[in-house]
């Protein structure tokens, strides 16, 4: 047992044996969750994270943030602007460990939390965070594994890491799982094609482009654990997650990174620009090369770059933002990814989630300026929730990492709940666009099946 202060504990232990799935399978408690990084992909993470049994929860709705205790079961309300809540109530610790994470929040901000659009109507939280004392982080390049507590409160009584210890080298894995899930006719194109036009007739001034979310779901029975253990092994990415809550559960791949903070470091990577794997190392070079040349792809992708520089500005010195690596290609399973790497330094007597509020909600969701996206979509029937928001940890060392979560698998008691986005220019091929983007979510469910569940 190593002590790292008066409040951090750690244990490490060989964990050749081990993977981050056979951790979470063995791992006992509730609401668990994983945040997960890709081994074989390119500029992935160096650690994935497993915890459960929170020591209490945040969720957010418009105004309100509930505050809920699982030591002594009573819920706190609190009322006011959300990150200005959030601020207040993530407990702050420091000399924790050199790590990123040994423990903290997990969960995530949608797109409710950061816009005046109408209340999400999944009845989800706009904000929703469990508070992990203890955590596990497994290594990627050690393998090794860290058993991490930290105490919030200086009396309270500690867990014992042995135990823990023996319960992930020795203990029994929960029995593997299946699910089946139904497709639900949930065609909607005449009214997203009427939606669209609509905003395309209205776009003006500096308005360049709208983007609406489209959603569709699924009937679901089984175990959504097995539903992400099919997900990652089909569409892995940089950022991989499953996270339950009371009643549902997030889970997800990401290839992008939304905003990184590391002491006064912050980091952004914007991502914009994709083209297909090649089946040979010449073919895949010759697509890197065409999304290198791609004239239109560098100019959307210029864009992002400057769009998200000027969000920056308002949470660091002006003078220590620079691009770092631009229009770098990364590759994951399936795809190249045109990426630019933003670095700054943080304005004294900011908050990391300062750095979170100004990124929300991403562009790749949102209209271009964000400003005036409201304006288009007040009539629509919903916002883009979670699917417009982001998710990952907030450190009791203060440093932050969230990953997109436009790509998000909501499972809710019996349903699947899945969205896709449509963005739309003046020159927007409506119906086209309309048809692939329905094409896309076909293609997605089949993937889901494949090995796993089966589409009844």
């Amino acid at each position: 047992m190593q002590t790292m202060s008066s409040r951090t504990k750690m244990k490490t232990i060989n964990g050749d044996s081990l993977t981050p799935i056979l951790i979470f399978r063995r791992l006992q408690g509730k609401h668990k969750f994983l945040l997960e990084s890709s081994a074989q992909h390119e500029g992935a993470g160096r650690f994935s994270f497993i915890g459960a049994n929170p020591r209490k929860t945040y969720k957010g709705v418009g105004q309100e943030i509930q505050e809920y205790s699982y030591q002594t079961g009573k819920t706190y309300v609190h009322k006011g602007e959300l990150f200005a809540l959030l601020k207040r109530l993530m407990p702050r610790i420091s000399h924790t460990t050199e790590f990123p994470y040994s423990g903290g929040a997990v969960g995530y901000i949608g797109h409710g939390g950061t816009s005046m659009l109408p209340t999400d109507e999944k009845d989800l939280p706009d904000v929703h965070f469990h508070v992990y004392e203890t955590i596990i982080m497994f290594d990627h390049v050690t393998d090794e594994v860290t058993l991490i507590h930290t105490n919030i409160d200086v009396e309270k009584q500690e867990p014992d890491l042995e135990d823990l210890a023996q319960q992930l080298l020795q203990g029994h894995a929960s029995e593997e799982a299946t699910y089946i899930y139904q497709t639900l006719d949930t065609s909607t194109q005449d009214q997203f094609t009427n939606a669209l036009q609509n905003i395309q007739r209205n776009l003006q001034g500096e308005m360049t482009r709208v983007v609406l979310p489209k959603r569709y779901m699924a009937k679901f029975q089984g175990d959504a654990f097995s539903l992400y253990r099919q997900l990652r092994k089909k569409k892995p990415a940089a950022y991989m997650y499953y996270v339950e809550f009371e009643d549902y559960v997030v889970l997800g791949t990401s290839p992008e990174s939304l905003i990184r903070v590391t002491g006064e470091r912050v980091i952004a990577t914007p991502t914009e620009g994709t083209y297909p794997r090649g089946g040979t190392k010449s073919d895949d070079l010759e697509n890197e090369r065409k999304l290198c040349n791609h004239l239109e792809i560098r100019k959307s992708h210029a864009l992002l770059v400057s769009a998200v520089q000027k969000e920056l500005q308002s949470v660091c010195f002006r003078d220590s933002l620079q691009v770092i690596d631009a229009m770098r290609i990364e590759r994951s399973k399936q795809a190249l990814h045109m990426t630019s790497r933003i670095e700054g330094r943080l304005l004294p007597m900011l908050h990391a989630l300062d750095v979170l509020a100004a990124m929300l909600p991403p562009y790749s969701t949102t209209g271009i300026p964000k400003e005036q996206e409201t304006y288009y979509l007040e009539k629509w029937h919903h916002n883009a929730g979670i699917f417009g928001g982001a998710l990952g940890f907030i450190g009791f060392n203060g440093q932050l990492d969230f990953a997109l979560a436009g790509q998000s698998i909501v499972v809710k008691q019996t349903m699947m709940h899945l969205q896709s986005t449509i963005a739309v220019t003046k020159y927007t091929d409506v119906l086209r666009v309309l048809q692939q983007v329905e094409e896309e979510e076909r293609v997605y469910l089949q993937l889901l099946a494949n090995n796993g569940g089966q589409n009844e």
